[in-house]
């Protein structure tokens, strides 16, 4: 596309390159999730929507710290999320929970919690880019997410999956246990509950020393133990809302608040 300047001059539109190259990164692995998934190869398909994690938090970071920022960006990285932490997850979820669901003719459950977790993802998404036009920019904004980040719900959602392949949990019990996570993190995308978004972290300040030996703890067990560690780590984020939400309310009432 070009546009004209001024002077009636063409001046042609670019993209940055590096940034996209993460959103790209993360939307492979998306789709290569999805490929394994349907192969039932279920540990693959769940260390791919990890690493989907990792590229797209990669990408944000390295766009605002080269200035790279820009609206196709910003809709390119929707887009990809939508596949890697929507689609993605909720058919790993699903190709899983038939294996146990169907024999029993519970096939509807199955294709209906991926369908309403996929959803959920979509307005979790579309209500976090209406978000951001707004002119609204407080430092509370910056500090918290409003309802909980679909990528942390689908990466809880492919830990689950990813330690009931490696410790043999399986069965009708442990697939009716993800199919309600499933619809608890779906709960907690739309809601109103605030979430902890880390992006207020300054990375060129001092920080605590105790950060920093509580970072190389979570390093060393994701590296030892990395399905069994993540699913705890995303576990207690997805609980710290509505546990901080809990202790707020009754601090308000214990204070006639």
């Amino acid at each position: 596309m070009a546009d004209p300047d001024n002077n009636g001059a063409i001046r042609k539109r670019g993209i940055y390159l590096l940034p996209n190259l993460f959103t790209t990164g993360s939307l492979f692995a998306g789709f290569y999730s999805i490929i394994a998934g349907m192969n039932q190869d279920f540990i693959a398909a769940s260390i791919a929507i990890f690493i989907a994690l990792i590229f797209d938090g990669l990408d944000g970071r390295v766009a605002r710290l080269i200035n790279a920022q820009s609206a196709f960006g910003a809709q390119y990285d929707s887009l990809a999320d939508m596949l890697s932490f929507g689609v993605a997850p909720a058919l790993l979820a699903y190709n899983w929970n038939s294996l146990y669901l169907d024999p029993i003719g519970w096939s509807k459950l199955a294709w209906l919690s991926a369908f309403i977790f996929s959803a959920c993802v979509a307005l979790r998404l579309a209500r976090f880019n209406v978000q951001l036009e707004s002119p609204v920019n407080s430092k509370k904004a910056k500090r918290y997410f409003y309802g909980v980040p679909c990528p942390a719900a689908a990466v809880l959602v492919a830990s689950l999956i990813w330690v009931a392949n490696l410790h043999g949990y399986e069965g009708l019990g442990y697939s009716i246990a993800l199919v309600i996570i499933m619809l608890f993190a779906s709960y907690l995308m739309v809601s109103n509950i605030y979430f902890r978004s880390f992006k207020d972290i300054d990375l060129k300040k001092n920080i605590r020393f105790t950060y920093l030996v509580l970072f190389i703890f979570i390093l060393a067990g994701i590296v030892l133990r990395p399905a069994e560690a993540l699913c705890i780590i995303f576990a207690l984020f997805l609980l710290s809302g509505p546990v901080g939400t809990l202790i707020l309310i009754l601090r308000k009432k214990t204070h006639g608040g």
